[in-house]
């Protein structure tokens, strides 16, 4: 459908569509910053947009449309606040929305794409080979080893290596990809201007300086629990192939995987010590289908195929 839409869009006069995208980034901005509305409901809003081929709704609209109920006073209030200030933030960050060339198209497989991405970096990198690499927070003291060891190749052959900049397995992917001169993205739950841990602070800054920091929430937003399960759905999509490593059984990695499978990614999981707790999730996804490696030259030869 949203294909559709944008074929629409663009049969339009050149002049007509430039003064159009102009005037719907806006409107996606302040959508972005909304509260109130669900990324589900934030997606429905766009498709409406574009069907009405217009660049504003009320926010009477809005709410029909994002079938807000529950919340509807604090998106009014929000919504309200949003118009008011707007001059003072439509500058103060970079973003790409949905509709832009360089948004990644490979969103788009996702159910609710993010409407709109603030970003810190290099986009260039969004358009080059992607490993997602996901697992643990608390790992065995072989994790960091097994991590720089398996994605050294994938790194040399190229591929970015995206990752969440949480604790543990995150945190060694994307330091791996640093420490050898590769390129890696972080997709993280919370604003761009805030870090999360606090402990990797300073690497955040390092990836939003010399490599790509992206997140689908308005700059100064803390962490919200369940934040973090929507941005692994970006994760996901990003990339190829999703390599699980050192999941638990109830790790939040797992569900990266399904959201991965769902749209037809590869999953591929590294066995670990079962003496352990650490990878008994990743033994699960193995023994339910997900691509078992031990290498990075297992993980080129299934990305290449």
């Amino acid at each position: 459908m949203f294909d559709r839409l944008l074929r629409i869009l663009f049969k339009s006069n050149f002049e007509r569509r430039f003064s159009f995208m102009d005037q719907i980034e806006g409107f996606l901005l302040k959508l972005a910053y909304a509260k109130g509305i669900s990324s589900q409901g934030k997606w429905a809003v766009v498709q409406a947009l574009l069907e009405a081929q217009t660049n504003e709704l009320s926010s009477y609209e809005i709410i029909e449309i994002a079938k807000i109920v529950r919340h509807r006073e604090k998106f009014q209030e929000s919504w309200r606040q949003i118009n008011q200030n707007f001059a003072k933030f439509k500058t103060a960050q970079s973003f790409i929305t949905c509709l832009d060339p360089c948004y990644p198209p490979q969103l788009f497989h996702l159910a609710t794409p993010p409407i709109l991405l603030f970003y810190s970096g290099d986009l260039s990198l969004l358009k080059q080979k992607m490993l997602s690499v996901v697992g643990g927070r608390k790992t065995s003291v072989l994790a960091k080893k097994v991590v720089h060891e398996l994605l050294t190749p994938v790194i040399d052959a190229n591929y970015v290596i995206v990752s969440g900049c949480a604790k543990g397995i995150d945190t060694y992917a994307h330091l791996a990809a640093i420490k050898n001169t590769g390129k890696t993205i972080a997709v993280i739950g919370t604003g761009i201007k805030k870090a999360y841990p606090k402990e990797n602070q300073f690497l955040q800054a390092e990836i939003g300086k010399n490599h790509l920091l992206l997140s689908e929430y308005p700059p100064y937003e803390g962490p919200k629990q369940y934040r973090f399960p929507m941005r692994n759905r970006i994760i996901a999509a990003l990339s190829q192939g999703t390599c699980v490593i050192e999941a638990k059984q109830k790790s939040g990695s797992l569900i990266t995987a399904q959201q991965a499978l769902e749209i037809g990614r590869t999953v591929f999981s590294v066995p670990g010590n079962i003496l352990t707790q650490y990878s008994t999730g990743s033994h699960q996804l193995i023994q339910d289908g997900a691509v078992c490696v031990i290498s990075g030259e297992d993980l080129l030869f299934e990305l290449k195929e």
